[in-house]
């Protein structure tokens, strides 16, 4: 039985050997092959509690199945010591594991014990600041080779080196965090650039499809308006027929050509984001039967053109989306269209004097979800605020300038 002197010596050397460490398997180790000077051991074992309720157990001098395993966390009340681990003694002194009826319960994950030929045995609790944190298991191959007088330097033993585990569980535990997050963000990140490059390639074909009616459809309609003015009607009756034919058609070419502008927006190519924002709103004017009040404000002197061209599509479809709803279902008479820069991110606001943004239109499946799903897209947030009177309803769209990087110019 070493004396005062001694244990304090093996202590100064155990913190001396640990210090700096951050493995550990080498921690362990370290900390093993110093206690022998102190305690004689064939086996050393920590286990560390989780909140979950499962520990998780890291061995010294010999592995046994305890910490061998695919899912090292394993249920605390499946612990041969649990006792100790559940607070409920405060240390476990053993003359012969494999006859201790106090490790041997239904359900008991004892099997290492005969496998290691584990019999003496020192559990002592592992704490920090008064909390238990886990423990700290001696065992030898010889049976009745520990008393309680070195229980109470294995419990020494156990408090100096308690703060240091913890210290180094929490330490990788943050590491396994950050890790994760990185990953996660990193297959979102991924996840987004996909679905841009979807979103880009659905524009491209948007467009050439929109050519194709420019090019076929529109033209055909075009020639057959042409056709029809140079046909002389004969009676009054025949003649009313063909000017109702031609203003069908005068109809429908409006139409196309609006379908047309909007697969293939050429002033937001042409001219800009502002431009074909007003632009928007024009056709919308021409098509209402009742009387709107419609302004486009650019105060970020053309920053929306310096987006990355997809992102900036996206930006245009958002705003028609939310023009549109608001003409269809707000029951408003005036649309102000704001074009700013906020710091790094540009910001569009649709405000209209309608009836105002109800709890129950944010949970639907109309516009309002295309507009937040197109949003997520290009890592935009989009925010909508009832207005008081005599303003309704404002959408605020706000989109990083870093949006679409990564995505072919």
């Amino acid at each position: 039985m070493p004396n005062a002197e001694e244990a304090l010596e093996c202590y100064l050397s155990i913190a001396q050997a640990i210090a700096g460490k951050t493995d550990y398997e080498l921690v362990l180790e370290v900390f093993a092959s110093r206690l022998r000077a102190l305690i004689a051991h064939d086996h050393l074992d920590i286990v560390l509690l989780h909140p979950s309720g499962t520990q998780i157990c890291y061995e010294a001098r010999m592995h046994t199945s305890w910490s061998h395993t695919q899912n090292p966390a394993k249920p605390t009340a499946e612990s041969p010591i649990r006792d100790v681990l559940l607070g409920h003694t405060p240390y476990i002194l053993t003359g012969d594991a494999w006859t201790d009826d106090r490790l041997h319960f239904e359900g008991s994950d004892s099997k290492p014990l005969f496998d290691a030929n584990l019999h003496s045995r020192i559990v002592v609790p592992l704490r920090v600041q008064g909390a238990l944190i886990g423990s700290l298991a001696i065992s030898s191959h010889r049976i009745d080779f520990y008393n309680a007088e070195l229980v109470g330097l294995a419990q020494g033993a156990a408090d100096l080196v308690a703060a240091y585990l913890f210290a180094l569980e929490r330490g990788k535990e943050a590491k396994e965090a950050a890790m994760a997050e990185l990953e996660a963000n990193g297959r979102e990140a991924a996840l987004r650039l996909g679905a841009l490059r979807l979103t880009e390639g659905m524009e491209r074909e948007r467009q050439r499809l929109g050519m194709d009616l420019h090019d076929q459809t529109l033209a055909d309609l075009a020639r057959i308006r042409r056709r029809l003015s140079r046909i002389d009607g004969g009676s009054a009756a025949a003649q009313k027929e063909i000017d109702l034919l031609q203003e069908e058609l005068d109809h429908c070419l409006d139409e196309v050509r609006g379908i047309v502008e909007n697969m293939k927006p050429g002033v937001l190519q042409m001219f800009g984001f502002a431009e074909a924002v007003e632009a928007h709103l024009l056709r919308c004017q021409k098509h209402m039967r009742r009387s709107i009040e419609m302004t486009v404000q650019d105060a970020s002197d053309g920053q929306m053109d310096v987006l990355q061209d997809t992102v900036r599509t996206a930006m245009y479809r958002i705003v028609q989306e939310a023009v549109n709803n608001a003409l269809k279902h707000a029951d408003c008479d005036c649309i102000d269209v704001l074009i700013a820069q906020h710091g790094d991110r540009m910001v569009v606001q649709i405000d209209d004097s309608g009836t105002g943004i109800a709890e129950a239109d944010l949970l639907s499946n109309r516009g309002i979800s295309n507009i937040k799903t197109r949003a997520d897209l290009i890592s935009a947030t989009v925010r909508f605020e009832r207005l008081p009177a005599p303003k309704g309803t404002r959408v605020e769209i706000s989109v990083p300038m870093s949006a679409g990087d990564g995505l072919p110019v």
